[in-house]
């Protein structure tokens, strides 16, 4: 091995300056957690003199993790309020955490000096449980830069290539900010879709067109799931989005959304896993005998890949959100980018910077959007077919 060669491997094994900033903080993050620990003792002897009925609210284990596998779905809320979608950029900094955390540690303290004083019970139980949830997100938000640090040293070229979109998001909310140029905003928006979330015609789908000129976009699903009040439920919110959004009224536009059902014995006719069961999801998928559309189970957190599948997991989700999965069965991408600011051999490593609502529809904000005449003429343009006499 060369001089050259060995001095590389050294330099590749030396952490990273974030790494060392990352380890400092989740010891700082433990010394919080010990505090509220004695702050949790100091509660529980006074709880049980003054208000034994708080004691449930006292717990220092984690929030108990959703069961998910094979079989299992999510219950259905309700949707949020629609609103005007807007571009959002929100920032992941390790400097930022590293202050949280200090404040965190103030009020642990003060707390515990609360705690041990005079002040009412109940309103100290609240402090703690706020403080408590506080802490975790913020294991949460320090769980993210483990993960995407390392992300941004290993693809340098992909993250270069994001940046230059972050800017371009930057530059289409300034001009929106301050009431710029419609047509710019326009044609930077565009040039954001064409290279965050380009269409993708899923091969197969076709318009029909009805007499009077309607027209009926018909897209069968392969699906496995039983629960055919779950299954009801999802076709409603795709024709709530879909089919009666004020843009595919106008359009005489509608989707006809229908379920082709495979059994688990058909797919797994040597036994189908449990109910519960952990899959591996991509094998589970290629099981499905010509579908080019599938919705299952089983995953660990909701996601769908374009043209292909929706994958469910167990967490709580609306209409609304499952019409935009169906928006990614259609072609369509969500309308998301993350790049970052500074440099991966800062200090603190890079800031993470995230642009969502960057199409002002559905794929923009999959919780308050709706279904938009852009949206509706891209999928006319891609699957016009003949008339139906």
């Amino acid at each position: 091995m060369t001089l050259l060669a060995s001095s590389v491997i050294a330099q590749a094994a030396q952490p990273q300056p974030w790494e060392q900033k990352h380890k400092q903080l989740q010891q700082q993050q433990d010394i919080v957690f010990t505090r509220l620990e004695g702050v949790h003792v100091t509660l529980v002897a006074r709880v049980q003199d003054e208000a034994p009925a708080l004691l449930t609210r006292l717990s220092l284990d984690p929030p108990k993790t959703r069961a998910t596998g094979y079989g299992l779905l999510p219950a259905i809320r309700g949707n949020a309020p629609q609103a005007t979608v807007l571009p959002k950029q929100t920032f992941y900094s390790l400097r930022w955490l590293e202050g949280r955390l200090r404040e965190e540690l103030e009020k642990a303290e003060k707390l515990a000096e609360l705690a041990r004083g005079t002040m009412e019970i109940e309103p100290l139980v609240a402090h703690f449980e706020k403080s408590l949830k506080t802490l975790r997100n913020l294991e949460d938000n320090l769980s993210y830069h483990e993960k995407w640090q390392e992300a941004v040293v290993r693809y340098p070229a992909y993250y270069r290539n994001k940046n230059k979109l972050v800017a371009l998001a930057r530059e289409m909310n300034r001009l929106i900010t301050n009431n710029g140029p419609p047509e710019q905003v326009a044609g930077l928006r565009q040039q954001l879709i064409e290279n965050v979330a380009p269409f993708n015609p899923t091969p197969g789908l076709q318009i029909l067109y009805a007499e009077g000129g309607e027209m009926v976009l018909p897209v069968t699903v392969c699906t496995d799931i039983e629960d055919s009040d779950f299954l009801r439920t999802f076709q409603e919110g795709v024709q709530e989005s879909f089919s009666r959004s004020p843009a595919a009224r106008a359009a005489r536009f509608a989707v006809d959304l229908k379920w082709h059902f495979i059994g688990a014995t058909t797919l797994y006719p040597d036994g189908a896993p449990h109910r519960g069961a952990k899959i591996d999801m991509n094998a589970h998928r290629a099981l499905f005998p010509g579908c080019p559309l599938v919705l299952t189970s089983g995953a660990s957190s909701l996601n769908a890949r374009v043209g292909s599948r929706i994958f469910l997991d167990t967490g709580p989700v609306s209409q609304r959100t499952l019409a935009h999965e169906f928006g990614h069965l259609l072609g369509f991408e969500d309308a998301y980018v993350r790049g970052y600011d500074g440099e991966p051999g800062d200090a603190y490593g890079v800031v993470f910077v995230e642009w969502t609502g960057l199409t002002a529809d559905l794929m923009g904000d999959s919780d308050r959007g709706q279904v938009s005449e852009a949206m509706i003429a891209t999928l006319i343009t891609a699957y016009g077919g003949p008339v139906v006499e």
